[in-house]
């Protein structure tokens, strides 16, 4: 039986999607005779919480942990509010907001877990003097955790796998940080480091994994985010309410919010009689701070059903009652390989998926060999505008999708990581 150590700051009872990629491939490598043993934080300062996760960790998987401090935690405890999830991208900051983001971007490198790095290797180093282990993987955003793992790697020369959920430098908001030079290049070196000393770099998808390749990675291999069949079984019939809903489920920042969707909307509620009785739309996740003035400003506010946070299993439930399940893209650097973990969820679901981003990502690579996804370049109001009212056509009829799309399920991710480990160990 082969020993992962797992370094991951996210896992149960934090939630969100961040949890879900290691959480689901744990049990499965568990399922496969292997023993993973995630270290991951106790405490810490984050948005989502799930505790309903905490039941599908295996009995198998070892957990060990260790305290965590954050800078966002003082900021919480003065002024009584969570750091969002998206305030390093928002287009207006007042003065206090961009004094905390200078603060975080040349203070904290590579990010606000940082400080969680030494105590860690010290942990980790005494666990190892009565443990045995065969291959380390670090799984980042935060990026800090690859630190980690690339310390241990120097002391023991352990096989390391770096999961890259997110870019680090080519992530869509590095660029638009103030940065002094000094951190920028602290930035690159760190990230260098990582990629040329870890076995294997996997990424989420395949233009990332390129990019990391041309960075200097030694080798590159895409797991994409995927979906686990064990939690699509037995979920309740759809409720007939009448409505034609459109939802969105996870973050939904400002630069994913397209104007075009909502215009569109507009005219075909103009231009469509009953559209205006049936439209509804879901929204479960985070938002950003002017949405809801956005929507009202587009006579749309009225329409919208709003979680703010729902445990995984009814999210699921809520996606499966949706006629429309939609996917933004920013228009930013990244978004040639950002491969939305909710696509995948919405997979499983098989209702149909219309995503609005860049032509040629591997996004629309996907998507496209897909009977019930349809992918909309930003700014193609036309087409965007005839596949709704195609869908809204058509909704009713109850089509059932069969497409193969066995590739994304966890399990057979977690044959395809089992391979990735025993070539290295």
């Amino acid at each position: 039986m082969k020993k992962v150590l797992i370094i991951t700051y996210y896992w149960p009872p934090k939630g969100g999607v961040g949890v879900q990629r290691w959480l689901k491939l744990s049990r499965h490598l568990s399922d496969s005779n292997y023993k993973p043993i995630i270290y991951t934080s106790k405490g810490g300062s984050y948005s989502i919480y799930d505790s309903s996760l905490t039941n599908s960790i295996p009995k198998s998987v070892e957990v060990i942990s260790k305290n965590i401090f954050e800078p966002q935690s003082l900021f919480n405890l003065f002024f009584n509010k969570k750091v969002s999830s998206d305030y390093l991208i928002r287009k207006k900051h007042n003065l206090f907001s961009k004094i905390l983001i200078w603060l975080r971007s040349n203070l904290f490198i590579p990010d606000t877990r940082s400080l969680w790095i030494s105590p860690s290797i010290n942990f980790l180093e005494n666990y190892l003097k009565k443990n045995k282990i065969d291959c380390i993987i670090s799984t980042g955003p935060p990026h800090s955790m690859h630190l980690i793992a690339l310390e241990l790697k120097k002391r023991h020369s352990f096989k390391w796998i770096a999961d890259f959920r997110d870019p680090w430098t080519g992530i869509e908001y590095f660029n638009k940080l103030p940065l002094l030079t000094k951190s920028r290049l602290k930035h690159s070196k760190l990230e260098s480091n990582v990629l040329k000393q870890a076995d294997i770099i996997l990424s989420v998808s395949n233009s990332w994994a390129n990019s990391f390749q041309a960075l200097g990675a030694k080798k590159t291999h895409v797991i994409t985010n995927g979906y686990d069949i064990s939690d699509y079984i037995d979920l309740p019939t759809r409720k007939d309410t009448g409505k034609f809903i459109i939802g969105h489920f996870g973050l939904y920042n400002e630069l994913r919010d397209h104007s075009m969707l909502w215009d569109v909307i507009n005219e075909i509620k103009k231009d469509v009689t009953d559209f205006t009785s049936k439209m509804q739309f879901l929204f479960a996740g985070e938002l950003y701070s002017g949405f809801f003035t956005k929507m009202k400003e587009k006579k749309l506010f009225n329409y919208i059903e709003f979680y703010s946070n729902l445990p995984h299993s009814e999210a699921i439930c809520k996606m499966r009652g949706c006629d429309i399940l939609l996917v933004t893209q920013s228009d930013t650097i990244d978004a040639l390989g950002r491969l939305p973990a909710k696509f995948f969820e919405y997979l499983a679901i098989r209702k149909p998926i219309i995503a609005i981003g860049k032509k040629g990502s591997d996004l629309e690579k996907i998507m496209k060999n897909i009977s019930y996804c349809w992918f909309i370049e930003f700014k193609n109001k036309i087409l965007l505008r005839e596949t709704i009212l195609h869908i809204y056509k058509t909704y009713n009829q109850d089509i059932k999708y069969h497409d193969n799309i066995d590739v994304f399920s966890r399990k057979n991710q977690s044959k395809e990581l089992i391979k990735l480990i025993d070539s290295i160990c």
